[in-house]
């Protein structure tokens, strides 16, 4: 019987006791982490998990999987967290009744298509906010609740304070990261992995490019790799907060480190006031034993730059045991730093400090032919391994050996009552109809060509252009610039004022009472990149709202619910390919799609500044430049060059595309070209200067 079978399912919101989520990225790691005194778990099934590089779960297991929790007392929260495209769409309902038969207990989403499919016809499904809708202020909370979300997941760059604050002004269950890695960027805002190979962050398939080894001028290292949060010290204080759940990051983890982890957290949550001190000093210890990068205590730290960021440490997460000193007779000679045994597992790390793919070790052979079940630090010795391995790699320890992946999933199948699989044949989504995605076209749709500037400046130029409509950014000083400005009418009635997609909570009331004011005089196009816009706009009743690209719209549904909360426009999202914009433009769609056509956006947006010099180049190994800068309290780094469409226009009209958007708000440093060059760049559907067709020629992942 696990730690947790008599204690029953996790407590509701407003119950002192927080629930302790732990992650399953497969059968063991379920096992230990119900053994181990989980409240609930967490995984993802082979498709649309934000983990796609998991093992992950079928149905079929998923259907063994449930009881076996439940069983145990245990609740199962279901990733469907990946951002979903076009063709997989229309496996969405067939997956959402799946889910239902099988019982579980919560379905984590960020595509609002999902949502709005799970609210329509499948109520019964209790929905979490993903972390990668980038929650960040209690306006997006709010927000969440009222699309049907009984839990929102918080970013996890706010600080204790934010933290505080949030939960002072919602009802709904909120849940925290408190372990585990953390990622360079906010929270569902990178897109470095996916421009530079296709390997979207956002469907699970991150590369991270962030833990690279980077060079700049003469300085060298991993200025972008985070450390790993831990948050033992504050649990005694963060559980006074009345959150509705603890959670651990790690889905690509091995079952020994999840044990250890849970084990961890249970003990301190589970200690009596008098007791939690004590009981932290020895969670710290078990920790110790647990394979991580540097622990800290993230953005809940006083000075958490210096704590996330160092620089000098490598990227890997887990413990040097030695590096390949020689490849001979396809064994790797390796002088150990550590003690290393037979059914380790371990990941090399290059040169350029890319994590490859870990193995395990199984065999280990002292230097005279002497096979060893265990070798100590100071000894080499030559492992026999599969993996590919390269001279002057580092090894790291990322698992032990356990019990096995066949044994523990032999007890979760056994445990499993018979029939559980039962009732699937008969099938709601078989009659499911979409006609509901294509509803009357709003009126309010803005459609034709769209430029986009980030400065009062900019912003007259671009009124000369050719241009339909010229959006700009709504930032502090272009809000307060242009209420001391007399635009005339014409001009007003053409401008589109951009939402940031971070505002932070301390700002939430300004940006508020300045989206009231430009409303109350006139001002009726706003684009929306972040949810909590949508509370910062509660009357839409006659305005123009776009949803904007850090919506990450990449399918009708998406866009259907979108439309329903007001938005007749939708900026279709930057890593878009050409393949799915084929397969939306076959729909009928209840908005107007607007194509970015050209952009510069950062690939990173983080609230970590790193120690890089503005507007100097900054390389990969592989020879791969990036350009950092600071804006507004966060770092934006960017690649070397913009994406642009304008040769593709052509075919984007054939296809049907009527609404395209000429970005030039953001970028690395100022644009090489005026606003009026780039338009009659746009006229002439050519761009003479270097740029990046980013995903449009890529299959989707």
């Amino acid at each position: 019987m696990s730690q947790g079978a008599d204690r029953g399912p996790a407590a509701p919101m407003g119950h002192p006791r927080p629930e302790l989520l732990a992650p399953a990225g497969h059968p063991e790691a379920l096992l230990a982490a119900v053994e181990s005194g989980a409240d609930a778990v967490y995984l993802g099934l082979k498709r649309l998990s934000a983990r796609a590089s998991a093992a992950n779960f079928s149905l079929d297991e998923l259907a063994c999987v449930v009881p076996f929790a439940h069983k145990r007392g245990v609740l199962v929260y279901v990733a469907l967290n990946s951002a979903v495209t076009e063709s997989e769409r229309t496996g969405i309902p067939a997956l959402l009744e799946s889910l239902t038969r099988c019982e579980v207990d919560g379905v984590i989403v960020q595509d609002p298509g999902v949502f709005a499919v799970a609210n329509r016809f499948f109520p019964e499904l209790r929905l979490h906010a993903s972390t990668l809708m980038a929650i960040h202020n209690h306006a997006g909370v709010r927000q969440l609740e009222r699309m049907g979300a009984e839990r929102v997941v918080l970013a996890r760059e706010l600080t204790l304070k934010e933290i505080e604050g949030i939960a002072s002004k919602t009802s709904v269950g909120l849940e925290v990261f408190v372990h585990g890695a953390l990622c360079y960027a906010y929270s569902g805002l990178c897109m470095a992995s996916s421009f530079r190979g296709g390997h979207g962050g956002l469907q699970g398939r991150c590369v991270q490019p962030c833990r690279l080894r980077f060079r700049q001028g003469k300085n060298e290292g991993f200025f972008l790799s985070c450390n790993d949060l831990c948050l033992i010290p504050l649990i005694p204080e963060l559980k006074r907060l009345r959150l509705a759940a603890f959670k651990i990051e790690g889905r690509m983890k091995s079952a020994d480190y999840i044990a250890q982890v849970v084990k961890a957290y249970r003990h301190v949550l589970d200690a009596p006031p008098r007791q939690e001190a004590a009981a932290v000093a020895e969670a710290q210890e078990w920790l110790a034993q647990a394979p991580s990068r540097r622990l800290t205590l993230g953005y809940l730290a006083e000075d958490f730059q210096g704590q996330i960021l160092t620089p000098h440490r490598s990227g890997s997460s887990g413990l040097w045991v030695g590096s390949v000193k020689e490849v001979r007779e396809g064994k790797l000679v390796v002088t150990l730093r550590r003690t290393l045994r037979a059914g380790d597992r371990l990941r090399p790390e290059s040169e350029e400090g890319r994590e490859k793919e870990a193995f395990t070790v199984t065999r280990i052979l002292s230097v005279d032919g002497r096979t060893l079940t265990e070798a100590n630090a100071g000894e080499t010795v030559h492992l026999e391994v599969k993996a590919v391995c390269r001279v002057g790699e580092r090894l790291i320890r990322v698992g032990t050996r356990t019990a096995g992946l066949q044994q523990a999933w032999k007890r979760i199948q056994a445990d499993a009552p018979a029939g559980s699989r039962k009732g699937r044949a008969e099938s709601r989504s078989a009659d499911f109809s979409w006609e509901w995605l294509a509803p009357r076209r709003a009126s309010s749709a803005i459609a034709g060509w769209i430029t986009k500037v980030g400065s009062v400046q900019d912003l007259f130029e671009a009124f000369e252009t050719p241009a339909d409509w010229v959006m700009l950014t709504a930032s502090r000083s272009n809000l307060e610039k242009l209420a001391r400005l007399n635009l005339s009418a014409a001009r007003q009635r053409k401008l589109i004022w951009a939402l940031p997609s971070l505002i932070q909570e301390r700002e939430v009331e300004y940006f508020r009472a300045a989206v009231g004011w430009f409303i109350g005089r006139g001002f009726r196009a706003w684009e929306l990149n972040n949810w909590a816009h949508f509370d910062l706009v509660p009357e839409r009743q006659g305005l123009r709202l776009i949803a904007g690209s850090r919506m990450n719209v990449r399918n009708h549904a998406a866009v259907a619910a979108l439309g329903e909360m007001g938005c007749g426009s939708c900026v279709l999202s930057f890593e878009i390919t050409r393949a799915e914009l084929e397969a939306i433009a076959l729909v009928p769609g209840s908005a107007e799609l607007i194509v970015c056509v050209h952009a510069w956006p950062p690939l990173f947006t983080s609230r970590l500044i790193p120690r890089l010099l503005e507007e100097k180049p900054v390389l990969t190994p592989r020879g791969e430049t990036f350009f950092f800068r600071k804006a507004g309290g966060f770092s934006l780094i960017y690649a070397d060059q913009p994406m642009n469409w304008f040769e593709q226009l052509d075919m984007l009209a054939h296809l049907g595309y009527r609404s395209f958007l000429v970005d030039l708000s953001d970028g690395p440093h100022r644009q090489s070209l005026s606003v009026a060059a780039l338009m009659a760049a746009a006229g002439r559907k050519r761009l003479s200067d270097p740029h990046s067709l980013f995903n449009w020629d890529r299959r989707p992942v």
